[in-house]
């Protein structure tokens, strides 16, 4: 069983400032999981102990990030039950953050293209995948039966 071992200076004036940097985190893990921790650091070329560290800070970020991504998706489905101002028009943007189309509820990529609308009060955040805002303009764009004759 590998174990890491977590210690921190808590304040203490007797050891110096480089001591009380450093940390170490004990904890019991099943073989399985050392053997496969050891495995990918060599595949790598890390120490484990970089490899742990290095996941464990990511780690970190891959949850905030989803947590706030997730908190995003839910207030945008409390706001579908609300009345929300016009929309007075689309503009198309790079994603920096992942959001739903507020038409037909597809996953918007960070970093992928979309359209955020622009509307005539305060209002969240709305978007819509570029289908959707492509269907919008060609609905607009088709000819009445009344225009054909």
């Amino acid at each position: 069983m590998y174990t890491f071992e977590y210690k921190y200076g808590m304040g203490r004036k007797d050891e110096d400032d480089e001591d009380r940097k450093a940390s170490v985190i004990h904890t019991r893990i099943p073989e399985a999981l050392e053997n496969e921790i050891r495995r990918r650091a060599s595949s790598l070329g890390l120490s484990v102990s970089n490899l742990v560290r290095n996941v464990l800070l990511n780690t970190f970020g891959l949850v905030e990030s989803v947590i706030i991504d997730s908190a995003d998706v839910a207030r945008s489905a409390r706001s579908r039950d609300k009345p929300s101002p016009s929309v007075l028009a689309w503009h198309e943007v790079t994603l920096n953050l992942n959001a739903l189309c507020d038409r037909c509820n597809a996953i918007l990529a960070r970093g992928g293209r979309a359209a955020i609308a622009v509307t005539d009060g305060p209002a969240p955040r709305t978007f819509r995948c570029l289908a959707c805002v492509k269907e919008l303009a060609d609905e607009r764009h088709e000819p009445d039966a009344d225009d054909a004759e």
